[in-house]
C-alpha cells in the first residue's frame, strides 16, 4: 500500500458540523459541497481562491450542475429533490418522491451518463432500513432501484459505464451492480470490498480514471484507493481528522481530489484533539478522476412547486 502524505491542503473555509457533496463545477470553475446540519452550500473558486457560502432553510445533503445553466444546482434535501437557484438562493423542490419527511432526508447522490439524478434518501438518526435509493429521470419522475438501505453512499460508474458501485454504509461493503445506464436497470453482481474491522465506516466514493474507487473513511481518519476489479487497498490519503464524510475529482483536469470531513458526533475532548474537523481539503493526484456529468432534469420554474414543508 502507498501512503500518499504530501499535497493536501485545507481550504481557506468554514469548518462545518457535517460535510458532503463534493463537486466539480465545471461551469463556474469552482468546487461545491454542502454542510448538511449546517444548512449551507459552499463554492469554492479555484482561480482566485474565492468563497461564497449559501445559507438556506433545508438540510441539502448533495448537489449537482445543470446542465447548459451555471446559475442553477439540481439538489437533494430534507423534503424533496428540487433546484437551488445560485442567483436569489432560493430552493424549489421539483418531486417530493412520495416520502413523508419529518424524519428522513436525503443523502448521497450521483448524476448517471444520460444526466439522471441517483439519490439515496435515510431516516435522520440512519434506522436501519429506513431509506431507499431512487433514480429520478424525465420530468422528475422517480422510480426506486434499491429498498430498505440504512445510509446510501459512494454512487459512481465505471468508465464504460455498465456497473455502478455503490454503499451501504453500515454494511461496510462496497456493492458492484450490472447498469444498463439508458434504461436505468441494475442488477447485483457481487460485492467488490468489505472493509476491515478497525478501519473505519465508508462514506463517499469516487473513481479515478485508471480504475481505483476512492473511498472516505468515517472514523477512520482517511481516504482508501481500492482497486475495483480485485477490492485490494492500494493507496491510502491520511488526514488529521477521525470523520472524513466524502471526495469527489474536480479542477479543469480533475487531478485534486475535494475531501469533506465533519465535526459531528465528536466529544469536546475529541474536538481538541482534532481541531481541523470539519475542514475541507485538496489533495494533488496523479491520475485524474472520470468523466462526471451534468445533471439534465428540466429546470423550468412553472413545472416545480415549493409545497413542502421548510424542516429547520
Amino acid at each position: 500500500m502507498s501512503i500518499i502524505i504530501d499535497g493536501a491542503r485545507p481550504l481557506n473555509a468554514p469548518a462545518t458540523i457535517l460535510g458532503e457533496g463534493p463537486m466539480w463545477h465545471a461551469g463556474r470553475g469552482s468546487c461545491f459541497w454542502v454542510d448538511i446540519l449546517g444548512n449551507s452550500i459552499f463554492e469554492h473558486n479555484l482561480d482566485d481562491d474565492r468563497l461564497v457560502r449559501y445559507i438556506g432553510r433545508r438540510m441539502v445533503s448533495l448537489i449537482c450542475p445543470v446542465f447548459g445553466d451555471d446559475n442553477f444546482l439540481v439538489i437533494g434535501a430534507q423534503g424533496g429533490v428540487g433546484v437551488y437557484d445560485l442567483t436569489t438562493h432560493e430552493i424549489t423542490v421539483a418531486s417530493d418522491l412520495g416520502i413523508v419527511w419529518e424524519h428522513h432526508r436525503c443523502n448521497d447522490g450521483s448524476v448517471d451518463c444520460y444526466g439522471n439524478l441517483w439519490v439515496g434518501t435515510t431516516h435522520i438518526n440512519h434506522d436501519p432500513e429506513g431509506g431507499d435509493l431512487y433514480r429520478v429521470s424525465g420530468n422528475w419522475t422517480e422510480d426506486k432501484k434499491i429498498e430498505k438501505v440504512t445510509v446510501s453512499n459512494g454512487m459512481c460508474w465505471s468508465s464504460d459505464n455498465r456497473t455502478m458501485y455503490f454503499i451501504d454504509s453500515p454494511t461496510k461493503e462496497v456493492r458492484a451492480f450490472r447498469c444498463d445506464a439508458e434504461t436505468g436497470v441494475i442488477t447485483f453482481d457481487r460485492i467488490v470490498i468489505k472493509v476491515p474491522d478497525g478501519m473505519g465506516i465508508p462514506d463517499g466514493m469516487c473513481m479515478d480514471a485508471k480504475g481505483i474507487l476512492w473511498i472516505a473513511f468515517w472514523g477512520g481518519g482517511g481516504v482508501g484507493g481500492f482497486d475495483a476489479a480485485t477490492g485490494k487497498l492500494e493507496y491510502w490519503i491520511p488526514l488529521p481528522v477521525p470523520h472524513v464524510s466524502s471526495c469527489a475529482f474536480v479542477g479543469p483536469n480533475r487531478d485534486q481530489l475535494l475531501v469533506t470531513t465533519a465535526r459531528k458526533g465528536l466529544s469536546e475532548k475529541q474536538l481538541a484533539e482534532f481541531p481541523d474537523s470539519g475542514r475541507t481539503y485538496l489533495v494533488a493526484m496523479n491520475v485524474p478522476g472520470l468523466e462526471t456529468y451534468d445533471c439534465r432534469l428540466p429546470i423550468a420554474m412553472q413545472r416545480l412547486t415549493d409545497n413542502v414543508k421548510n424542516y429547520e
